[in-house]
Parts: C-alpha cells; sequence; structure tokens
C-alpha cells in the first residue's frame, strides 16, 4: 500500500477551546475523556491534530522550536479533548516562563482524572533521548495509559526506523499494560500511522466497552438499542 494513501477517514471534528496558561483556565473535565499530547517542542504534535481533525491551521504549527508555552485545548464534536501541552527540552524563553511552561504541562497530567491516553510523541532521528525516557518513565508512574509515537518517520529509512523502533519496544515493556507495546510510526506527510492512531483514540473516546465507560459517555447510548 502506498503511504500516502493511507488517510484516516475523518472521525475527529473539532473546534478550539482556549489556550491555559494555569490550571484556573481549566473547564470542567470531571466527565469527559481527554486526550494528551506530550513530546519536545517541535517534535509534529500540532501537525499530527491537524492531520487527525483534517484541518491544516486548527492548531498553530510553530515555525520556531521552544517558542510555545501555553497548553492548547480542543473540543470534540462527538464529546471529548484533545489537549496539546507546551513541548519540553529546548526552550527559546526566559528561564521563569520557561520554568512556569514546564510547571504547567505537569500540573496537566498530574491532575486531570480522566486522560483515556497520552500520546508520547519522539522524533524518530533522534533515537533514544534521555529526555523522552524521562517523560515516558513520568507518565508510567503516573499510571497513564501511553503510546510512543515516532513521529517524522518519513525522514529514515525502514531500516533505521526499524532499529529505533525496536529499542523503544524494549523500553515499553517496562510498562506492562498501561504503555502500549508497540510504539507507532507516524508521518503527517506521508499519512503512515494515520489509520492506526484515529482507531485507537476513537476507541479511547467513544467505545462502550472501556473500563470507565458509563451511560452518559459519547457513543454509549448510541451503541445500545
Amino acid at each position: 500500500m502506498n503511504p500516502a494513501n493511507n488517510n484516516p477517514p475523518i472521525v475527529f471534528s473539532a473546534t478550539f477551546v482556549r489556550s491555559l496558561s494555569s490550571m484556573e483556565d481549566l473547564p470542567p473535565l470531571d466527565t469527559v475523556g481527554v486526550i494528551g499530547f506530550v513530546g519536545r517542542s517541535n517534535v509534529g504534535k500540532s501537525s499530527l491534530i491537524n492531520r487527525l481533525t483534517n484541518r491544516r491551521h486548527l492548531a498553530k504549527v510553530g515555525r520556531t522550536p521552544g517558542k510555545t508555552t501555553l497548553a492548547n485545548l480542543y473540543a470534540l464534536d462527538r464529546g471529548g479533548y484533545f489537549l496539546d501541552l507546551p513541548g519540553y527540552g529546548y526552550m527559546k524563553r526566559d528561564k521563569v516562563t520557561a520554568g512556569n511552561a514546564r510547571i504547567l504541562a505537569s500540573l496537566l497530567i498530574e491532575k486531570i482524572a480522566r486522560f483515556h491516553r497520552v500520546l508520547l510523541l519522539v522524533d524518530v532521528r533522534r533515537g533514544l533521548l534521555e529526555s523522552d525516557q524521562e517523560a515516558l518513565f513520568w507518565l508510567m508512574d503516573l499510571g497513564r495509559p501511553v503510546t510512543v509515537v515516532l513521529s517524522k518517520s518519513d525522514l529514515v529509512t525502514k531500516n533505521d526506523l526499524n532499529k529505533v523502533r525496536k529499542l523503544w519496544e524494549n523500553l515499553v515493556c517496562r510498562g506492562g499494560g498501561i504503555v502500549s507495546p508497540q510504539p507507532i510510526p507516524l508521518s503527517t506527510k506521508t499519512g503512515e500511522g494515520l489509520s492506526e492512531l484515529t482507531g485507537l483514540l476513537s476507541a479511547d473516546l467513544y467505545s462502550p466497552d472501556r473500563p470507565d465507560a458509563t451511560p452518559s459517555d459519547p457513543g454509549t447510548k448510541a451503541s445500545r438499542k
């Protein structure tokens, strides 16, 4: 199959809600599912959100790495939210602003109860960066369901991609059931991985078979006769 034709169905119709600079900016999320997007600056989180929603400019893609210091919240029409957290690693801001961004990201991940999944995006060209490994272990310690996404897969050879994927497979096996055993290669340019991610996140948010699903969850009523 040509990866360029591997486009997902339009599942996630979304609108931008607001940028968050503190926990006080967060609307009530106690009864809806949240998908978190975590990764280093310029790893491709905004590009992924744009492809999942089939909207080119829903999430702003920064040309300069390290400038985004706010979290961005997107409401899904079928229910639930996408939450794009500030990138970690290099941040082209003063120390106070950069520190506040890191604190905000930590608080959001720790305090939001209904994360149905966190996507940890890592640049496949970088192998196993220490900061990415620390992010994975932190999410595992918090008990968050995590899937590692190997972004920019179109920029490496298949051989190099397989080598990095194997490294991450060996790492995520420590996470038990809360970490997806298979990292997902992703290219927002060719479409590789988008169908797999769309199916995964749709099930996380809307499947009536989820362990925490309730009759009030989106999709639960529709599934009942």
